[in-house]
């Protein structure tokens, strides 16, 4: 009857969005690839790296970062010499932390969930460690919300703006800075705009001033700079919670700026 085939078109419908929820991916379609079998030891292979990478993590932190942020937090007197040697104590650790959280998250967690849903389309990320620009390295290091990016905002935006990319380009970097901004507020309990500034400021400037850079000196140069992206980020957001939970008289390098200078005004 009509009644029992409308009820069994919502159901499947109602099936489309459920598997949507659960499978690795931002896009939602009617009909995805699908593998035909469960290979059950990838699931488990997938889950048990994820779990190692976490342990990993732990130790990394708590005996590579946690001093670091210690010293943050005790110190009475920051300098800049002391803020240098910190951010090059956090830049190596922090790239291994980085390297362990994508290939737990990007390769073992949704390749895991990939398998046990059958989902075959398994291209959540490309080789952006061999990446020449910024434009390169926003497209290939997290494929999956890239997608979204361009399916729900980018092409809209295209025809908004008549066929220019510039605009939309500008607008898609700095909706991802702000969200990536608003998961580490939402992480640490309060507000510094570091990754807007770095990703939404740099990662702009970047875009369009070396659009077209290719190259291996362009990859060397673009690996040289995120350990040292990575160590100033994390350093930035230790020195505001220390400053958060610090009185406000605390001696630091940029009060110690300020004074000079209004000292030297009271002197002229």
């Amino acid at each position: 009857s009509n009644l029992d085939s409308q009820l069994s078109s919502e159901f499947s419908h109602f099936n489309q969005y459920l598997y949507f929820l659960y499978a690795p991916t931002l896009v939602f379609r009617d009909v995805y690839p699908r593998t035909s079998t469960i290979r059950w030891n990838i699931v488990f292979t997938m889950f048990g790296q994820v779990l190692t990478c976490i342990v990993l993590l732990y130790h990394i932190v708590a005996y590579f970062w946690m001093p670091v942020f210690a010293r943050c937090f005790t110190e009475t007197e920051q300098t800049l010499k002391s803020a240098i040697t910190s951010i090059f104590d956090l830049m190596f650790p922090g790239v291994l932390i980085v390297i362990l959280c994508f290939y737990g998250f990007f390769h073992c967690w949704l390749n895991g969930f990939a398998e046990l849903l059958r989902f075959a389309d398994r291209k959540f990320y490309a080789d952006w460690w061999n990446f020449t620009s910024a434009g390169t390295f926003w497209r290939s290091w997290n494929i999956v919300v890239h997608d979204w990016l361009y399916v729900y905002i980018y092409e809209d935006l295209i025809k908004l703006c008549s066929g220019k990319k510039s605009l939309p380009a500008i607008c898609v970097v700095i909706l991802s800075a702000i969200f990536h901004e608003y998961c580490v507020t939402f992480l640490l309990g309060f507000f510094s705009p570091v990754l807007l500034v770095w990703f939404g400021l740099f990662g702009i400037l970047l875009r369009f001033a070396f659009p077209h850079s290719k190259g291996s000196v362009w990859n060397l140069f673009f690996l040289i700079m995120t350990p040292a992206c990575i160590g100033t980020i994390a350093y930035l957001y230790a020195h505001e919670m220390s400053i958060r939970h610090f009185p406000p008289n605390r001696q630091t390098f940029g009060n110690v700026m300020v004074m000079n200078g209004n000292e030297s005004k009271v002197d002229l």
